[in-house]
């Protein structure tokens, strides 16, 4: 089976299309990623034709001819189209008739949120782009909460599967913790607005004077040296910065005695908290989009309502570091029943095999 992955190779859309390609690649099949950014988080061999980023954000691939002789190469059996793509998104249809190949969309954005910039950036895109690829055999929604978004934009409720995403827990496992007086605390991400790490930065700090508390923030972005000059007099701040290798994230998480994921905008379901529970370690996070199916409240970690620093904070405050140790160990737990690259690679030959077999009638694989 031969599978051609449209992905631009950023943020959360890279370890999605990374799992896949660890998962399949062993068992002999061939997966072809054609990246519209320049591919740095692990090397899978992504064929990149002139990739660029407009504005610094839209992945855009520059040599679309270059595109097509690969994919002539190939000779896809499947194409996998993960939106947003950037410039492929326009092309989906036009791929599928040239390789009469089935389609399986992934949406890994929230689609149908306008309450946050970048909601609303993703909801235009998706509107503009889905005619594009509007012959789709099949969608996968990466939460309910995506699920549900699409069906309300009309994309058929049949041709929608629902499908979590699955780490490595070999990677991501626990490891012993440090002996330390203080909390632990650790954000891991793109360094945005969006993502809320001013509201975690300033419960910290506030915190700071009423307990022993330390935030390593890992990860890089847009605002990463103004908040870093911002809190350059207060200790408890550690910028870390990007670090360059799954394991060293995972030992970074599995050492703190919590993450956090304080987004502002709906957050379809990021990879930071299965990643942070199969190391062992509890997670806080808003509570929007897919953080609502992936972390259960009070017994994985908590939820906090969306742009609240100070409930953040009331967490933060009363957090006892043993209690979150066991929420940790019933993370780990749950991920191995719920969320490894192998139960996540399984789904997907399933999706593949029906594609193949029957794709007017579509099984659900949750």
């Amino acid at each position: 089976m031969k599978v051609a992955h449209f992905n631009p190779g950023i943020r959360g859309l890279a370890s999605y299309a990374i799992n896949l390609y660890d998962h399949f690649t062993p068992l002999g099949d061939s997966h072809l990623v054609v990246s519209e950014a320049h591919w740095t988080k692990k090397d899978i061999k992504a064929f990149e034709a002139k990739p660029m980023l407009l504005g610094g954000v839209l992945p855009w691939i520059g040599d679309m001819r270059a595109v097509e002789v690969r994919l002539d190469e190939f000779k896809p059996d499947i194409i996998h189209h993960h939106h947003p793509s950037g410039r492929l998104d326009f092309h989906v249809d036009r791929f599928k008739a040239r390789y009469k190949a089935p389609v399986v969309t992934t949406v890994h954005m929230s689609v149908g949120s306008k309450k946050y910039f970048i909601d609303k950036v993703m909801h235009s895109l998706f509107q503009v782009q889905r005619n594009s690829f509007k012959t789709t055999d099949c969608y996968i929604a990466i939460s309910k909460f995506v699920r549900d978004q699409m069906i309300e934009l009309n994309i058929p409720r049949e041709k929608v599967v629902l499908l979590y995403a699955g780490v490595d827990e070999n990677v991501f496992k626990p490891h012993p913790r440090p002996e330390r007086d203080w909390l632990d605390v650790t954000f891991c991400g793109q360094i945005t607005p969006e993502k809320g790490v001013d509201l975690l930065i300033r419960a910290v700090h506030e915190l700071s004077s009423k307990r022993k508390v330390r935030l390593n923030l890992v990860g890089n972005g847009t605002h990463f040296e103004r908040w870093k000059k911002w809190t350059k007099d207060w200790p408890e701040i550690n910028w870390i910065g990007f670090v360059n290798g799954m394991a060293k994230v995972a030992q970074t998480y599995a050492e703190s005695d919590v993450v956090v994921l304080p987004t502002r905008w709906d957050e379809a379901f990021s990879y930071i908290p299965i990643e942070a529970l199969s190391s062992g370690t509890a997670v806080i996070a808003s509570a929007t989009g897919g953080n609502l199916e992936a972390i259960k409240n009070g017994e994985t970690g908590y939820h906090f309502p969306q742009g609240d620093w100070k409930a953040l904070y009331d967490i933060l405050e009363g957090a006892d570091a043993n209690k979150l140790h066991e929420m940790g160990a019933k993370g780990r737990e749950y991920c191995l029943q719920h969320h490894t690259r192998s139960l996540f690679g399984k789904k997907y030959a399933k999706v593949y095999a029906n594609l193949l077999s029957n794709p007017s009638h579509l099984e659900q694989v949750e």
